[in-house]
């Protein structure tokens, strides 16, 4: 019973990415909220596409676009959604 908790935990451990490690540390560069995965509503006051990954901040007001895995957390990347959720 117990190998097969370890077994299980290591095949976990092994599906999450860097991002979903760090991501409860990551925080706005322009309101220091923190940040969550966007949705697709987020993605679209954005005028990002469907599929292009980004990440946004509580209020959702900026969305960081996420390229090739890595989050583009720069202040002049966020773009400024018209609405806030």
């Amino acid at each position: 019973y117990h190998r097969l908790g370890a077994r299980h935990r290591q095949q976990r451990r092994r599906r999450m990415t860097w991002l979903d490690t760090f991501l409860p540390r990551l925080r706005c560069p322009h309101s220091g909220e923190a940040l969550h995965v966007a949705s697709d509503d987020d993605k679209k006051r954005a005028g990002l596409a469907m599929e292009q990954p980004a990440l946004v901040c509580e209020s959702g007001v900026y969305v960081y676009p996420v390229i090739e895995g890595i989050p583009h957390l720069l202040p002049d990347a966020a773009i400024k959604t018209s609405t806030a959720a």
